[in-house]
């Protein structure tokens, strides 16, 4: 009992450490950006009398110490302030648009993880064969191409005028709806979600196919096949018995590290499509130097 409370202790006092570490390189990291505030959140040319208003009213005339002081309270009582451009908590601001992204990643790795498993399936049971060279070839030249890229080609297929525009150009719902049913939501919603989706999984899916093809190459060699093979059972009951369950194992590790792609590959896709998400709004806090919400979006992230 006295050996677990110590790990318990340990296990606290480190998790009390890093969330320490990232809220300071938070604070940090932010500072650092060049520019000022100012000169973005005021219209026009604004006099430096007004730019310096702007700053005290900011709290950013104040020593660095005592900025970081501020920050860390706040932290610490979970209040992460004021938006400075949207005029509005930072959580209120973020929640939504976190919400968009958690529901276009979902769907989006979710729909990269069944295709590209099934993808690295037949691959890896026909390998040096045709199919296997022709499965893993697309699976490389959709995965050598730019998230923004594939974007920008679907836009221009489906959405620009012409025969096959047949989905909006821009945007997460249609702002001409009024007093919409809950199934009139629904369906506009995932009208505006196809072509983000797509592209999502146009250019993650050959990652889960590559692991489970690998995985699966592996797994052939090992010696619970032979054993099976040995008992009579035929190629297929080995392959989904078998060989498959063992090879799941790295591809379902891959999927907790597609967290990182709602900052990374999330920002490319949603300001191409203008999906209103946590990667838009980081772009969009990034341009504005809306410190709170940038910091307020890594730490919630981190």
């Amino acid at each position: 009992m006295a050996d677990l409370r110590r790990l318990i202790a340990r296990k606290v006092i480190y998790l009390v450490i890093t969330l320490f570490a990232i809220a300071t390189l938070n604070f940090i990291m932010f500072h650092l950006l060049p520019g000022e505030p100012g000169t973005v959140l005021l219209p026009g040319r604004a006099p430096k009398e007004a730019i310096e208003q702007l700053r005290i009213y900011l709290g950013l005339d104040r020593p660095l110490w005592y900025q970081y002081w501020i920050y860390m309270k706040h932290v610490v009582t979970l209040d992460l302030g004021e938006s400075w451009y949207w005029k509005g908590t930072v959580i209120n601001t973020i929640m939504p648009r976190l919400q968009n992204t958690l529901i276009f990643v979902g769907i989006g790795t979710f729909f990269a993880i069944v295709i590209g498993t099934y993808a690295g399936m037949l691959a890896g049971a026909r390998r040096g064969k045709p199919s296997d060279i022709l499965l893993t070839g697309t699976g490389l030249f959709f995965y050598s191409i730019p998230a923004f890229w594939m974007g920008m080609i679907l836009l221009l297929i489906f959405a620009v005028q012409g025969s096959l525009a047949w989905f909006p150009l821009k945007g997460s719902y249609d702002v001409g709806l009024t007093n919409p049913s809950l199934s009139q939501i629904i369906v506009d919603r995932l009208y505006h979600l196809f072509l983000p989706v797509l592209t999502f999984v146009i250019t993650a899916y050959a990652e889960f196919a590559l692991i489970m093809r690998n995985s699966l190459t592996d797994a052939f060699t090992e010696d619970y096949i032979q054993t099976a093979r040995a008992k009579g059972l035929s190629d297929r009951n080995v392959l989904r018995h078998h060989a498959v369950p063992n090879a799941m194992l790295p591809t379902v590790a891959n999927t907790a590290m597609y967290v990182g792609y709602i900052v990374t590959g999330a920002i490319q896709i949603e300001v191409v499509f203008s999906w209103d998400g946590i990667g838009r709004l980081t772009w969009d806090a990034l341009q504005k130097r809306d410190f709170p919400v940038l910091q307020g979006i890594f730490l919630i992230l981190a």
